[in-house]
């Protein structure tokens, strides 16, 4: 190709430079990736947000499954106190000395059977397989947080019959049941502290949830500012671009320059 004057020469490697760019431009507005040419700094920061958003939103998911499991071992609880409250019921009416021994025998009877319901529900009381009042939620680490430090430690203990000791209780005399009032007190309060311990544990997950979900939203929004920030520049850009490349075909088609040549290097032949 001739070009006959150093204008027509300087426009022709203008133009081949302004259309590279414009390439790398449009790559980067159409697969929404970040050129490296093209605000570095900002690159870095936007993907560190991203982990740092990655962290706590894997956070925000330790935190909901264990209040899951927290809300769990809740509900066993309350079916267990519903059990010894109407043992205490049972035990107190046993400790009439007014009643027959047909009397005892049904009280007994439905107080083993309460008995078993405890343990029952310590049995089927599951989250994900884990049995939640069984004593397999033992100094269960917690990370409700993105950071080193930011963890919770959750024990709850085990609730059968035997840990409560209420194994080989026996209503069917006024002593035993007057013995039996006594046990049963004990751990109508063991299970009130668990289940104080297991409202303060969400209460807490709830209060680390809600921070999670500010922070996230606060990076998500930097986040989005300083990529929105970048998109806007590369408009810009591209729009520079486009004008450049419209003044340097004018100078072009002033120098001689042969037009079949520069659609050529646009691409339009």
């Amino acid at each position: 190709m001739r070009i006959n004057n150093v204008t027509g020469m300087f426009a022709w490697q203008r133009l081949l430079e302004i259309q590279q760019n414009s390439t790398k431009v449009m790559n980067q507005l159409s697969t929404g990736t970040i050129l490296p040419q093209i605000n570095v700094s900002n690159v870095a920061i936007a993907q560190k947000i991203r982990s740092q958003v990655e962290g706590y939103q894997k956070a925000m998911d330790n935190v909901y499954n264990t209040m899951g499991l927290l809300n769990t071992a809740e509900g066993g609880i309350g079916s267990i106190t519903e059990n010894l409250q109407r043992m205490r019921e049972l035990a107190l009416q046993a400790a009439n000395g007014t009643l027959t021994e047909s009397d005892r025998t049904a009280l007994q009877e439905e107080f083993n059977q309460l008995l078993q319901g405890i343990d029952e529900t310590v049995r089927n009381t599951e989250y994900n397989t884990i049995k939640v009042l069984a004593g397999d939620v033992n100094n269960l680490n917690v990370q409700t947080g993105a950071n080193e430090g930011q963890n919770l430690e959750i024990t709850i203990p085990n609730m059968d019959t035997e840990n409560l000791g209420l194994r080989d209780l026996n209503i069917s005399t006024v002593e035993g049941a007057q013995s039996a009032l006594k046990v049963i007190d004990t751990a109508l309060e063991n299970v009130s502290n668990v289940r104080s311990r297991i409202g303060a544990w969400n209460n807490r997950l709830e209060h680390a949830a809600e921070n999670l979900g500010n922070t996230m939203l606060n990076l998500t929004a930097s986040m989005s500012n300083i990529e929105d920030a970048d998109l806007a520049r590369m408009i810009m850009e591209k729009m520079k671009l486009d004008i450049l490349k419209q003044s340097t075909i004018g100078i072009m088609s002033q120098s001689n320059v042969p037009t079949m040549n520069v659609l050529k290097l646009l691409g339009i032949s």
